[in-house]
């Protein structure tokens, strides 16, 4: 692991890249070597191996052996908000732009720099956010040009929001699964959660793509890893669900460090409602969510 301090001198870059990589070993390089091509000189990667417990951290080590525009640091927690909060307060990396890219996408040839024109063009932007390329997901990127939003896949987010996060000591709650909606919102809200969702501050980019390998209904893998996948947006719908009354009615400081704050607290407002199919992932994941607060309760009391 490379020490905060060491890099610190290094980090005046123009645009800064973090990388979210927990256990992609076999995804790691490709998205490197598309970004590769899309860096400029002055540009750094900042790759945030987070909790793996596979060779992510070995393979980026390889890369970076011919690649010096790569940087590797591990955090033991295998939480991407975790490793968010990190990229932005601990790191403290002074850019113009700060991208946002998930270890298991690659990005197409002229992706950074049309969100860098994106931002420079709306100077009011908080955020511009890439699209999942036609191939990938044509309804995903449909539905993102209609409604806006964020995808963590890709996005950027401008100095001045960044500057400003920093400001109001912003951090995501570790264990929150939704960070890319969170950060959208407060993008929206230009940190002013009970004041205007102004659509403008999000500025969607249809010329910067994204794309990653599509699960295959015939892989069992694929199948069991699609399971894991509809728990966790399930999780990730009702931890939105409960932080939003949070953060209309009491504001940025009331956004709590970790989603287990918010579990003790928010249980009682647990409420499953009928999404379709999505319903029965939403039982399991309340389900688990009442475990997590019933082991919190036994550990308070010494059990």
């Amino acid at each position: 692991m490379n020490s905060v301090k060491q890099y610190n001198s290094d980090f005046q870059k123009r645009r800064v890249i973090g990388v979210f990589a927990h256990n992609e070993e076999k995804n790691i390089v490709q998205c490197l070597e598309s970004l590769k091509i899309c860096v400029r000189k002055d540009d750094i990667c900042v790759v945030l191996n987070n909790g793996s417990k596979d060779n992510t951290a070995s393979v980026v080590e390889c890369f970076m052996k011919e690649n010096d525009f790569c940087r590797i640091f591990t955090t033991e927690i295998g939480d991407k908000a975790n490793a968010w909060n990190f990229f932005i307060h601990e790191l403290k990396i002074d850019a113009d732009i700060f991208y946002f890219l998930d270890g298991d996408c690659q990005i197409s040839r002229n992706a950074l720099d049309n969100l860098e024109v994106c931002l420079s063009e709306n100077i009011f932007a908080n955020a511009a956010a890439a699209l999942p390329s036609v191939k990938v997901s044509p309804k995903f990127r449909a539905e993102m040009i209609k409604n806006g939003g964020l995808a963590g896949n890709l996005y950027a987010l401008s100095k001045r929001f960044v500057e400003n996060l920093r400001l109001n000591n912003v951090y995501l709650p570790v264990g929150f699964i939704g960070d890319d909606s969170l950060v959208g919102a407060l993008a929206y809200w230009d940190l002013n959660t009970q004041g205007e969702w102004v659509k403008e501050k999000i500025i969607t980019c249809s010329s910067a793509d994204f794309c990653y390998t599509r699960l295959s209904l015939f892989s069992l893998a694929d199948i069991r890893f699609y399971y894991r996948r509809k728990f966790r947006y399930s999780l990730r719908y009702i931890q939105i669900e409960l932080i939003k009354p949070i953060l209309k009615q009491e504001g940025l400081k009331a956004i709590p460090n970790t989603v287990d704050d918010m579990y003790k607290n928010k249980i009682s407002e647990l409420r499953i409602k009928w999404r379709g199919v999505d319903t029965f992932f939403d039982y399991l994941a309340v389900s688990y969510i009442k475990k997590c607060v019933n082991k919190l309760t036994k550990k308070g009391k010494g059990l």
